[in-house]
């Protein structure tokens, strides 16, 4: 008889074929592994187990006649930034945000802001701050050269594209250019603005500063005070702009964060102020209708590198959240038994069969404890001294994602990549920068739109995937670390205190997606060093490495009780 064990997970799904012949043990065919489609558990999931199901089965000419599920549970993940949503007054100053990744110049000067067309023969006699369009940056530079002749004051560039540099060299190597302004557009002509580009590897400093952004927008005392939101929005950044606007106060209206309720009935602030409560002590969160089984939260890293980067992180006030819930419904198995036809069982709980998939790793023998870090949760099962434990705590390697894409500025698909990848820094078109500081030098250019960025690095391929973030490959490297060990091993100490602890010196054998990330085993390694365990990957089936472990665990098992 032919069986396909299923693990839908939150992130991927996999089946394993195998033939089960009485009195003998199960004949391993594949394992085949694809995204899965919908949420886990629903009827949506169901097409993502079909296709996988079909292509293993057209490699064999046979459909399985059992498919062997375990007994799901969905897990939802989301980030959110509550300094997005609060209202801020930022005083006498209307915008105030960094930008560019690339400016040209160093310091800080204040001006009116006009079009680049306005700077025609009869200079203002005032400081300006002209805004260069989408134009060749030839043409841009000989405007600008000419306007200066002519006498203009000339204190500031605002660039729309990536010609910030090829300005700069062409009119003025020291003056103040911030380009990448996709929006200039909208910025107010007429209005007195303030732009500061640091020195390479610094930060600003005058629109940082509250009363110092106050002297060059020209606000009163009183509106200085009211400039502090304004300054605060540029800690950190090289390169920034603000500009004034009347307005009065300064103050802020902060957003309500979501509230849990406990299973003794009182609330917590889901918030970065506040750490999560034991493994399955929420039973409520605002916004989740659902019957909860564990939720988990964690802030953004904090950064150790630099004060300016952990002020502003802090500042974001960003959540993740991994909220683990009952399945209402057996949508999946309808859709199955509905559009197979194939028999589906639920054979066991996930914990429970990935202890049996991970024991198939070689010299493992019967695995006494086992830790299957997938994309939803982080499942501890003991199996010690005649007695079994088994707990899955919310969050794992999705929340990892949805973290480093908050930290990164980019989506969850790319963020998952940069999870997973190292990253550079193309400091020249010939110089990678590395996350251990050191440096590699190319035997050809890299391509012109990475040059300055960090990247992230395909090793097998050589392509470089550049990011908008502002950060160093060394501090990113280490807020990557730091997002791996806050939702994982912290989540996997939470699992720990449920199962009331774990003996030393015992072997503890790590499954799941999250496994073949070495950060991960490192961070976890580390994590658990107070117990003294022996730490090793699972290779399921002596072949499949840490994955399939679920899937294959339930062909095992399906086999034990035929």
């Amino acid at each position: 008889m032919l069986v396909a064990g299923v693990d839908v997970g939150n992130a991927t799904t996999e089946v394993a074929l195998a033939r089960l012949i009485p009195g003998r043990d199960p004949e391993h065919l594949s394992v085949t592994r694809g995204p899965t489609t919908g949420a886990k558990g629903t009827a949506e999931s169901a097409q993502g187990v079909l296709d996988l199901i079909e292509r293993a089965s057209r490699r064999l000419g046979e459909q399985p006649h059992r498919i062997l599920l375990a007994d799901l549970h969905p897990v939802e993940t989301g980030l959110r930034e509550l300094s997005a949503d609060d209202t801020q007054d930022l005083g006498g100053v209307g915008i105030a945000r960094p930008v560019s990744a690339t400016p040209s110049g160093v310091g800080a000067a204040a001006g009116q802001l006009i079009d680049l067309d306005d700077l025609g023969d009869q200079p203002l006699g005032l400081p300006v701050i002209p805004i260069v369009g989408p134009i060749d940056f030839d043409v841009a530079a000989t405007h600008l050269n000419a306007a200066r002749a002519n006498g203009w004051q000339i204190v500031a560039l605002v660039v729309t594209g990536d010609d910030g540099v090829l300005i700069g060299n062409r009119v003025d190597r020291t003056l103040p250019i911030i380009d990448e302004v996709a929006d200039s557009a909208t910025l107010p002509r007429g209005a007195w603005a303030a732009v500061e580009v640091a020195p390479l590897g610094g930060a600003v400093t005058q629109l940082a500063d509250p009363l110092r952004l106050a002297v060059l927008l020209s606000l009163d005392p009183e509106r200085a005070r009211g400039a502090r939101n304004a300054a605060r929005a540029l800690v950190g950044h090289r390169a920034g702009i603000a500009v004034r606007r009347e307005a009065s106060g300064g103050g802020s209206t902060r957003e309500t964060p979501r509230m849990a309720t406990l299973r003794d009935g009182s609330t917590v602030a889901i918030d970065i102020g506040t750490r999560p409560p034991g493994l399955g002590d929420v039973v409520t969160v605002d916004g989740v209708d659902a019957t909860l089984l564990d939720a988990f939260w964690t802030a953004l890293p904090h950064s150790e590198d630099s004060a300016a980067l952990a002020l502003q992180l802090h500042q974001r006030r960003a959540v993740g959240l991994a909220v683990l819930a009952e399945r209402g419904d057996a949508g999946l198995e309808r859709a199955l038994a509905e559009r197979s036809n194939a028999e589906v069982i639920v054979v066991a709980a996930e914990t429970a069969a990935a202890v049996a998939g991970a024991s198939t790793t070689p010299g493992a023998g019967h695995a006494p404890i086992v830790i299957d870090m997938g994309g939803g949760t982080v499942d501890l099962h003991v199996e010690l001294a005649g007695q079994t434990r088994a707990v899955a705590a919310a969050g794992a390697g999705v929340l990892v994602d949805r973290i480093c894409g908050a930290l990164l500025g980019i989506d969850p698909l790319r963020a998952e990549r940069a999870k997973q990848l190292p990253s550079v820094h193309v400091e020249t078109p010939f110089i990678l920068r590395h996350e251990d500081g050191g440096r590699t030098f190319l035997t050809h250019p890299a391509p012109a739109h990475t040059v300055a960025h960090l990247c992230v690095s395909e090793r097998r391929e050589g392509s470089l995937d550049p990011l908008t973030a502002d950060l160093a490959p060394e501090v990113w490297g280490r807020l990557r670390r730091a997002a791996k060990r806050d939702v994982i091993a912290g989540n996997l100490r939470r699992a720990i205190d449920a199962v009331g602890g774990l003996p030393q010196g015992e072997l503890a054998i790590l499954v799941g997606g999250c496994a073949e990330d070495a950060e991960v085993v490192d961070e976890v390694a580390l994590a658990l060093a107070d117990l003294d365990l022996a730490i090793a990957r699972g290779d399921v089936l002596g072949q499949h490495g840490p994955r399939a472990a679920v899937a294959v665990g339930l062909v095992l098992l399906h086999a034990r009780g035929t």
